[in-house]
């Protein structure tokens, strides 16, 4: 009889350890919202996020470019909260550190080729995000 019980005890405990898992994997990995991020080396770098509702959150990206003459089409709609959009070239200068416009190309300064970071931090954000950083 005790070892019957034993049994049941281990068998309680692998399924509440798996629940667990399996929970905490889902909470752990699920995503507040589902970017369409296209990373496409030395041609562009597009980022979209439609239906995004009191958003808090950063993502960063690395892209490569062989080129240092890059430009932003940005198209947002923002109904709350800010969205900041940083982009570091390859000797890690800052060439663009500000929010994403609704509309109206951004031209950014000559920069280093080589390996970039896109930054992306929403604070409270409800809207609309679509941007792409395009090389000239």
């Amino acid at each position: 009889m005790r070892g019957i019980s034993m049994i049941r005890s281990g068998v309680v405990l692998a399924m509440a350890a798996v629940m667990a898992l399996a929970c905490g994997s889902d909470n752990a990995v699920a995503p507040k919202y589902q970017p369409q991020v296209t990373n496409t080396p030395n041609v562009a770098f597009s980022f979209q996020a439609t239906g995004l509702q009191n958003v808090d959150d950063v993502v960063s990206y690395n892209w490569s470019a062989s080129s240092g003459d890059i430009i932003i089409h940005p198209s947002t709609a923002t109904s709350s909260g800010t969205i900041t959009l940083r982009i570091k070239d390859a000797s890690g200068a800052i060439v663009y550190d500000g929010d994403v416009p609704p509309s109206g190309d951004i031209d950014l300064p000559a920069a280093t080729a080589g390996s970039w970071k896109v930054r992306v931090e929403l604070v409270n954000y409800t809207g609309t995000i679509n941007f792409a950083l395009q090389m000239q």
